[in-house]
């Protein structure tokens, strides 16, 4: 394929629609187009009309190397705002624009090329699958559904190593102003040693670690009754705003930190109670999100939550209510591992600039994966930049193709 051809790949996803889910168009598209070059893949429906897809190419005896990327995109905001069709993938200079560009079918499409190109080539000796996802985005409750089924039922158990290639650069320009727009938290002097060795638009990071997730919702029920006679009701607010201070407490007391990950942060994301002004409130909710770190295990901190409502409820009349909402691992590989060596070497060399190696805050499919396959190493790694998920997000597609690139010659290095 050449580079036309690898552009309308791109351009192709874009126009689906896949906000908010509805990834059966897409993965209905990507059977289509592997058929096209003689690669067998196979639909599952995770949930009505969502549709996870594999496929697999080289030698079955060899272990397997994962590809890996999700297919529904975040919704695409004040359409008024944009300056190109948010789902028309155009292109201005090297940059193609649309939801989706860099977070993540630019990603998706780099491995899906890197795969068929392979494929066809006499020289390929490896074992390479390619899992596309559902529900990554695009879900409010127990996302990930997508790797969660390819947990569940056997498709990584007998992978070795997976490149999940989410959005991993920051444009230069965000880099060079005052004060920077630096979502990687370099520091200053990381930023112009960085960019003193950077001949290219964007400044990429390898992460071989990310943290996990735990969000959770706390219902208060209380009972109500007129403001005036408050001792007729019961407040459920105010077990809440206990519960609150006391998991505060907790997670500041919490002083375990990972050398790349840092500690576990919890952020209340949302509080509401109360009906109307004059009446006390029988009703209050705190919704909740945790970034967790490999040294305290998630298991544990809900467990630690829940006793502590137990002890509120005990004590008080309100009733608190713990809910589980998604509970995602966190991600740590070794970064001496060959998949990880082979992509920060290949990948400098490609890209022409230094590239960072270590961890992210953010959460990927890979917190589902490694429930099956623990030991299975993670590569987060794409050509996406962090104008993913804002008005005008676009991809460098002079970056997406140095990807292509990057994954053919890491999956051929790898398997010698």
């Amino acid at each position: 394929m050449d580079q036309t051809a690898h552009r309308e790949l791109v351009s192709q996803l874009i126009k689906l629609d896949t906000v908010g889910g509805h990834e059966e168009s897409l993965a209905r598209f990507l059977k289509a187009y592997l058929n096209n070059y003689q690669i067998d893949s196979q639909l599952i429906e995770v949930e009505p009309d969502r549709y996870n897809l594999v496929a697999e190419i080289g030698d079955p005896r060899k272990p397997v190397l994962a590809l890996e990327g999700h297919q529904d995109v975040v919704a695409l905001g004040d359409v008024s705002k944009w300056q190109h069709q948010p789902l028309g993938a155009e292109i201005e200079g090297t940059r193609m624009y649309g939801r989706g560009t860099s977070d993540m079918k630019a990603g998706l499409a780099a491995e899906i090329i890197a795969m068929v190109e392979l494929a066809h080539t006499d020289y390929f000796q490896g074992h390479v699958r390619l899992l596309a996802t559902i529900g990554e985005e695009s879900s409010e409750v127990n996302h990930m559904q997508g790797a969660q089924y390819f947990a569940q039922h056997g498709y990584v158990n007998n992978v070795a190593g997976v490149i999940v290639a989410e959005p991993s650069g920051v444009p230069n320009n965000w880099l060079q102003q005052e004060p920077p727009t630096n979502p990687f938290l370099f520091s200053e002097s990381q930023i112009k040693q960085l960019l003193a060795n950077n001949q290219t638009t964007e400044q990429f990071v390898l992460d071989y670690a990310h943290k996990g997730s735990i969000t959770y919702s706390i219902v208060s029920n209380g009972k109500t009754a007129h403001s005036s006679t408050p001792e007729l009701g019961i407040d459920a607010i105010a077990p809440l705003i206990k519960m609150y201070q006391q998991q505060a407490t907790y997670f500041n007391h919490l002083s375990a930190i990972n050398p790349v990950l840092g500690k576990c942060i919890a952020v209340v994301t949302k509080f509401s109670g109360g009906d109307q002004l004059n009446s006390v409130p029988a009703h209050a909710e705190m919704f909740v999100k945790v970034r967790t770190i490999p040294e305290i295990s998630n298991d544990v901190i809900i467990a630690h939550l829940k006793t502590m409502i137990g002890n509120l409820n005990n004590a008080g009349q309100a009733q608190l209510t713990f809910n589980l909402l998604g509970n995602k691992y966190p991600v740590q590989s070794n970064p001496d591992n060959k998949l990880i060596s082979l992509l920060h070497q290949i990948g400098e060399e490609e890209l022409h600039e230094q590239l960072p190696v270590g961890g992210s805050s953010a959460g990927t499919d890979a917190s589902e994966l490694i429930r099956a396959n623990p030991n299975m190493t993670v590569a987060v790694f794409g050509p996406g930049n962090m104008t993913a998920h804002q008005i005008d997000e676009y991809v460098d597609l002079t970056n997406f193709e140095h990807f292509i690139t990057i994954y053919k010659r890491v999956i051929q290095a790898y398997f010698k």
